[in-house]
């Protein structure tokens, strides 16, 4: 029930409603600052327009929650827009105004959502009218836009200019690669970049950070997927490590295998670095620049990509050798093929205490060599703080074998703290586990056991014989 109250014009709060009701709600008693507190708790996980979620909900109950809200900006400084699927409407676009309005002058952050983490969206024409009315009302607040994420570049070439952010911290810029009309050509130091930016992804475009005229403060890079003009090959992806040395996590997207050998700079040191992810095309040979890159610090690694030869493994274990990083994370993805050669690889890195392997043929002989023996010593046991597996679309091992695996990981209790308890698995469309397997696998002690078996697909029985 609404009540009316005055407004304490001397601290621009509004004043909790007067009731002399002995069954006033608690929540009306308190403070002001509390209450607002409390209203931050209630923001859901994405940010949403929606009428009966946070914090246009708030603004319904009564008049005593809508002045609080209104008036407390941290609700609505940030703009997440419903993506192509679901599409916008007037209404939405309105709501982005408001948006502004009670954001004052807090910094903002728009998520424009025209990318999918999955697969590319088909994007309508009156979708990217929607996104072009957004862009303008938002370009007059560009100096408090702090995060600005999955943008095409032609917005940033007209309307919203990157050098007017002066506060801008992350930028995530997206392109559609299968439309041309899509398509945005940008010339070499086209977005002049503030020094506040840290974190800068590039997603689908036709262009690379050529584009920028300085990347001086760059802490983040992601580059994945670029078109045309923009692709990545072994040269630029060396050259762009050499030139940004101080990075602390970056992501390639290794697209072309060209590179000259006789400039091959002889090693590239980047000792901030503790997240590389690095990905290739078929037929192409991403060693060279595991051969010269030092990562001293790096703690989280991931490698995606069909191998040219089974020279990879000689390439990842030299790489690992040469900095000797004390990684904690290593997830690898389409290799192919798992052997003794991995093998040794990993007995380099006893700090690993996840490993992932996905659409790789792990054959019983790789699990089985990951048996832990508490009867010799440390450095005869591979991965000895392994605390986390994950097997996705992986074949070729034997149930009984990954059983007495994860046995002696998981019931194992260990005296030296040298190692560590398998505390959880996770097992993704493996051809041979079957739901009946659960039982036997959640009784060997770890855990966290999670089984996720292809959809339509069923147990075949063996025929008596």
């Amino acid at each position: 029930m609404d009540t009316d109250f005055d407004r304490d014009v001397s601290s621009g709060k509004p004043t909790r409603p007067f009731n002399s009701s002995s069954d006033t709600s608690a929540i009306n008693k308190l403070p002001y600052e509390l209450l607002n507190e409390i209203f931050l708790w209630t923001l859901p996980p994405v940010p949403s327009f929606r009428a009966n979620e946070s914090p246009l909900v708030l603004t319904h109950v009564c008049k005593w929650w809508r002045e609080s809200a209104e008036n407390q900006s941290p609700l609505w400084d940030t703009i997440y827009l419903p993506s192509p699927v679901e599409g916008l409407s007037d209404g939405v676009v309105q709501l982005c105004k408001l948006w502004l309005e009670r954001s004052k002058s807090r910094p903002l952050s728009v998520d424009f959502h025209l990318a999918s983490d999955y697969q590319p969206w088909k994007i309508s024409p009156e979708h990217v009218v929607n996104i072009q009315q957004i862009v303008q009302i938002l370009a007059p607040h560009a100096s408090r836009i702090t995060k600005l994420l999955r943008i095409f570049p032609r917005f940033l070439l007209d309307d919203l200019k990157i050098e007017n952010m002066t506060s801008l911290d992350d930028l995530f810029i997206c392109d559609v690669s299968d439309d041309a009309s899509g398509r945005t050509v940008v010339t070499p130091g086209s977005f002049s970049v503030p020094d506040t930016l840290r974190c800068l992804s590039l997603r689908q475009t036709f262009f690379d950070i050529k584009a920028f005229s300085s990347l001086s403060k760059i802490r983040h890079l992601d580059l994945w997927q670029l078109q045309g003009e923009g692709q990545m090959s072994i040269s630029t992806s060396l050259n762009l490590l050499q030139e940004l040395s101080w990075l602390e996590s970056c992501t390639l997207d290794v697209a072309q295998g060209e590179f000259n050998r006789e400039i091959l700079a002889p090693e590239i040191t980047m000792p901030n670095l503790s997240f590389f992810f690095i990905s290739w095309d078929w037929l192409v040979d991403v060693g060279p620049i595991l051969d010269v890159l030092n990562t001293p610090n790096l703690k989280r690694l991931g490698l995606r990509g069909p191998p040219p030869t089974r020279r990879q493994w000689t390439h990842l274990r030299h790489f690992i050798k040469r900095g000797r990083p004390a990684l904690t994370q290593l997830s690898i993805k389409e290799i192919g093929f798992t052997d003794i050669q991995l093998l040794d690889c990993l007995r380099l890195v006893p700090s690993l205490t996840n490993l992932s392997l996905s659409h790789c043929s792990v054959d019983s002989n790789f699990i089985k060599a990951l048996r832990l023996d508490n009867r010799l010593p440390i450095a005869h046991n591979i991965l000895p703080n392994l605390e986390f597996l994950s097997l996705e679309a992986c074949d070729d091992f034997e149930v009984r074998d990954l059983v007495g695996m994860l046995g002696s990981r998981g019931t194992y209790r260990p005296l030296d703290t040298a190692y560590r308890r398998l505390r959880g698995i996770r097992l993704s469309f493996c051809r041979r586990i079957m739901e009946s397997h659960r039982v036997e696998l959640e009784n060997c002690g770890v855990d966290n056991v999670i089984i996720r078996v292809a959809r339509g697909r069923t147990e075949r029985r063996t025929p008596p014989r």
